[in-house]
Order: C-alpha cells, then sequence, then structure tokens
C-alpha cells in the first residue's frame, strides 16, 4: 500500500533528479567555454528560481503550518525554513557569480547540491513520516499544494 504522502515523494524524485545536475555542473565548469558556463549557470538558477522556490513557498505556507500543529509546536518548522533561505541567497550569490572564478561557482554549486538534498531528506524523513502517521491531514496537505503549486501532487 503506497504511503499517503508518496506523491509528495515522487515530487522530490523529480525535483532531485534536476538537483542531480547541479552536482554534474559543478564538476564541469571548470571545463567548458566562459558561453557554456553561462548557459549552464542561466539553466540552474531558472530552474531554481521558476520551480524549486515556489514548491519552497507552498511548503512554508502549506505544510509546514500543518506539521506543527501536529507536532504541538508553532515554531517547529524553523529550521526547514532557515534551509529555505539559506537556499536562496546561494542562488542570488549564484546568479551574480563571476563566472571567471571557477572556485567560487563550484562552492556555489556543490553548496546548493548537498543543502537541497539534506533539506528534501529531512522533509521526508521527519516532516512526511509524521503526515504519513496521520492520513487525513497528509490528503488536506497534498491537496492544498497541489493547488499552489498549479499540480496535482
Amino acid at each position: 500500500m503506497p504511503l499517503p504522502t508518496q506523491p509528495f515523494r515522487d515530487e522530490h524524485a523529480e525535483l532531485i533528479a534536476h538537483v542531480e545536475h547541479i552536482r554534474q555542473a559543478a564538476g564541469e565548469v571548470a571545463r567548458v567555454s566562459p558561453e557554456e558556463r553561462q548557459a549552464i549557470v542561466q539553466r540552474i538558477v531558472a530552474f531554481l528560481r521558476g520551480t524549486l522556490v515556489p514548491h519552497a513557498a507552498a511548503e512554508e505556507e502549506v505544510l509546514y503550518p500543518e506539521w506543527a500543529r501536529l507536532v504541538g509546536s508553532s515554531d517547529a518548522s524553523a529550521p526547514m525554513v532557515h534551509d529555505h533561505e539559506a537556499i536562496v541567497a546561494r542562488i542570488d550569490a549564484l546568479a551574480e557569480v563571476d563566472l571567471g572564478d571557477i572556485d567560487r561557482l563550484q562552492e556555489l554549486l556543490y553548496g546548493l547540491y548537498a543543502l537541497i538534498g539534506v533539506h528534501f531528506r529531512k522533509e521526508e524523513d521527519i516532516q512526511l513520516a509524521t503526515l504519513d502517521a496521520n492520513p487525513d491531514v497528509a490528503a488536506r496537505v497534498l491537496e492544498r499544494m497541489g493547488s499552489h503549486t498549479h499540480h496535482a501532487h
């Protein structure tokens, strides 16, 4: 029997496939032309700002408050919000990085890859596990998340 939060986990799997490209790009940027480097960074920033950040915003508005209610602490999700803030700060830095500064570019790419991966793991192992134990709440969260991100979970 699938977990109540399986649609959310499936979405994470799709996002992680794209996040994996960030790690791959970090290893490649030193070996490509400046034009290719610029295209890689633009593509990554577009994905992060256009897909990942809206996903995070919907989590903050829908998932985190419901999870906080379940665990009985209104500020329980503060560490997750801090993760989002750290990710956005690195996205902004990536958008502005000197593409000739390979060390800084790789630092930002590897950092984003690690932060996003760990963040998703925390959501799945801690928050989604709690929702799976509360299927009615999970269904409500998934429905509301779908309306915020304009696709079904």
